[in-house]
């Protein structure tokens, strides 16, 4: 059996103490860590996306405006997503540049 160990520092002495970190912490912390989770976590942080993207053209689909095909292609194209992207997708889809922009063309919004 693999002993997990962990190491605390004591501010007030300056001292690091190692000692066995209980089972169940660590079934928590392989349970965070797994796959599942890791695309929960990120299925959460596409649809969060999602939907800032969608409000920030709510206006346009009121009644008094005219929606352009391309505005019409760009909220069905949010609407349809996380259904169109498996989990092996999400990486791609949460992918930014060195400005911190997504990169992912189904984010573009149309001009």
């Amino acid at each position: 059996m693999v002993e997990y160990k962990v190491q605390n520092y004591d501010a007030s002495t300056g001292k690091v103490t190692i000692t066995d970190l209980e089972q169940s912490k660590v079934d928590e912390i392989k349970e965070y860590y797994s796959e599942t989770k890791v695309n929960e976590r990120k299925l959460n942080q596409i649809r969060n996306i999602r939907n800032e993207k969608l409000s920030e053209t709510d206006y346009l689909a009121m009644s008094d405006n005219t929606m352009s095909d391309e505005m019409k292609t760009y909220r069905k194209n949010m609407r349809d997503i996380p259904q169109d992207y498996s989990a092996d997708k999400y990486d791609e889809l949460l992918s930014r540049d060195s400005d911190g922009k997504l990169t992912h063309s189904v984010w573009t919004k149309p001009s």
